[in-house]
């Protein structure tokens, strides 16, 4: 099967490209699920050794399993098999904190957050519930440690949130700090934010010899910190503003043009992908698989074409009332000539009917090589300017700040007429 190819592409790179296609689709109706920690979403998938653990109905008999399961975790770090140590503290919380998918075909019709029961078995007595939480804190600090060491400092930071959550404590703030300062991309807040975790894991023991020895070197770090700070930035603010407010605003706009013209892109990738698989499986004979997706495409299609007559039909020469107002909105004057006169020249030479795909021809370009999006807004602008279109005295960089502001109006035009489809 590895080597069968559908136009050149092997079946198991589409087959991995189909899964990724069927996860977007889903994607909102699992949203909860993906957002918890690896060491609870696991818990859905039933082990046999935790589901039997389960079945026990006495308290102690169950954390006796569960304590079995840990220990076997710990055995497993001291030996240097991380990832066997993580799975089986996974396991031994799964004994008491546990999902379970109530939908029998999840197989195949996936995780869905509605299908979701949690399952949380704490003791009835208040005796067991403080033992309880006592296991479930260790639990999560060594699931802490170990993803410390296998250098996945978010899982170890989610693991001490979720200890705090039962008790606040000073093993759990410590590793929480460390975790916080471990990436190399930490900086000023993730210092701030371990600092603050080690003050609180003062007041829950002052005789913490680590947690007061780390706490000493950041508060040494944030004195070297503001003191580089204050010699590469003595007065600077004298001199005026760091960054220019225009600057500041020219930028935003064209960072929301590039994800928008993103979304575009990632549409049009998925329609490909839709017609690879219609002919796979046409070729494997799953016909209703074919026809559902059929369906699909031809409604994506459909709307494709209408967006397109919606643009074509746009006459910004002559704005109406409706759309001078949400130009403005976007910061667009469809009533300055110049200005109009962009906005239809984007529409024919850079629309490529309703999608406004950056892969188009190339306008102002020779090459048959797509013009990405920044280098449409710097051609567009290069020839505001130098064709005597644009304003007198206006900088390439305001040029841009158009061309993007007049990029994200379009868009805004096409979403509000699917909306009303």
């Amino acid at each position: 099967m590895q080597n069968v190819d559908v136009d050149g592409t092997p079946f198991s790179v589409l087959m991995d490209r189909a899964v990724k296609l069927k996860t977007l689709q889903t994607k909102h109706e699992r949203e909860r699920y993906d957002s918890l920690p690896s060491f609870y979403a696991n818990s859905v998938f039933p082990r046999e050794e935790a589901v039997a653990a389960r079945q026990l109905n006495s308290f102690d008999d169950r954390l006796a399993a569960a304590t079995r399961m840990k220990d076997e975790g710990n055995a497993a770090f001291r030996e240097g098999r991380l990832s066997d140590a993580l799975a089986k503290y996974e396991l031994s919380l799964s004994v008491f904190r546990f999902l379970e998918n109530t939908n029998p075909a999840w197989k195949t019709e996936g995780i869905k957050d509605a299908h979701l029961k949690e399952h949380c078995w704490e003791g009835k007595t208040e005796k067991e519930r403080k033992e309880f939480n006592r296991f479930l804190v260790n639990c999560y600090n060594n699931i802490a440690i170990v993803s410390h060491k296998m250098t996945n400092f978010p899982l170890a930071v989610q693991a001490c949130d979720y200890a705090l959550a039962i008790e606040e404590n000073d093993k759990s703030l410590y590793l929480r700090a460390k975790a916080r300062i471990a990436p190399k991309s930490s900086g000023a807040v993730e210092l701030s934010m371990a600092r603050s975790d080690l003050q609180a894991a003062l007041k829950c023991n002052r005789d913490n010899k680590d947690t007061r020895k780390l706490l000493q070197q950041l508060n040494g770090q944030t004195r070297h910190q503001k003191q580089r700070d204050k010699k590469t930035f003595k007065g600077l603010f004298d001199r005026g503003e760091v960054y220019d407010a225009q600057e500041l605003v020219e930028e935003k706009a064209a960072r929301r043009a590039e994800a928008e013209q993103e979304q575009v892109d990632s549409k049009d990738r998925d329609v490909a992908l839709g017609k690879q698989l219609v002919q796979l499986y046409d070729e494997r004979g799953m016909e209703k698989e074919r026809q559902k997706l059929e369906q699909s495409l031809r409604l994506e299609e459909r709307q494709a074409m209408n967006k397109e007559a919606y643009l074509n039909s746009l006459d910004f020469r002559n704005p109406s009332a409706e759309m001078i107002r949400d130009a403005k909105s976007h910061g667009v004057d469809l009533q300055d000539a110049q200005t109009s006169a962009l906005l239809e020249e984007m529409k024919s030479k850079y629309g490529n009917g309703s999608s406004m795909r950056a892969n188009g021809e190339a306008a102002a370009s020779s090459s048959s090589r797509p013009i990405p999006p920044d280098d449409k807004r710097k051609v567009l602008s290069h020839e505001l300017v130098s064709t005597g279109r644009g304003r007198k005295c206006l900088s390439l960089a305001a040029c841009m700040f158009l061309v993007g502001c007049c990029y994200i109006f379009l868009f805004a035009l096409l979403r509000a007429q699917a909306m009303k489809e």
